[in-house]
């Protein structure tokens, strides 16, 4: 991938991160009624869980390179998600959280190996603003284990860890349903534990379908 597209991906990345939290944040100076509710707010209400399927690109490296290889790989995702509490605040972070349980499974495209599989356990803020017009930014971390035959000159050996944050924002449709447009990073590395440490960290958009029951 040149260069000039790896700098596309990280403005894009920036952008979106802004806006997320922007979005909200403009909503937090619209006056209303205290007990007036998003209009799906009921989906963001604990003890509700939420189903989603996503796939994606990332690309690698992303930020200092370190002499790191290109390993460009794409993402795709089942994910169950809970919610933990009921949406809370009055301003621009009104919102809740929610944790989730993600199985991976990517295709490298480009570099030395073949492919990453796993799994990621993630907590995730909600921010739902009350007049959101269906807009529902998040903001999240995660941490995990994955199995690769990336070279072992660079991840060491098979089994690895990764860590991943992302933001992003859902846009919802229907009554139960919603669509999402992420970015999103991840570090993997054998923390230390292998011959070689190189490790890999990719970033990249992330499309995604969620059902809310």
């Amino acid at each position: 991938m040149k260069l000039e597209a790896r700098e596309i991906v990280q403005v894009a990345g920036a952008v979106l991160l802004l806006s997320s939290l922007a979005a909200p944040a403009a909503d937090a100076t619209v006056e209303s009624d205290a007990d007036q509710g998003h209009p799906t707010e009921h989906l963001f209400s604990s003890g509700r869980y939420e189903a989603s399927v996503s796939n994606g690109a990332l690309f690698s490296p992303f930020g200092p390179s370190r002499m790191r290889p290109t390993i460009d790989y794409s993402y795709s995702a089942l994910q169950l998600g809970y919610m933990l509490g009921d949406v809370k605040g009055n301003g621009w972070w009104r919102g809740n959280f929610e944790v989730a349980g993600e199985g991976l499974a990517s295709a490298i495209y480009e570099g030395p190996g073949g492919y990453i599989a796993g799994g990621t356990l993630w907590l995730r803020y909600n921010l739902v603003p009350r007049n959101g017009y269906g807009f529902v930014p998040f903001i999240q971390a995660g941490a995990g284990c994955v199995s690769t035959d990336i070279d072992h000159g660079i991840v060491g050996k098979p089994f690895n860890f990764n860590l991943e944050a992302g933001a992003g924002v859902r846009y919802l449709v229907g009554q139960n349903w919603s669509i999402s447009l992420e970015f999103r990073f991840q570090h993997i590395s054998n923390a230390d534990t292998g011959e070689h440490n190189l490790g890999i960290n990719g970033a990249g958009p992330i499309l995604g379908v969620s059902y809310f029951f």
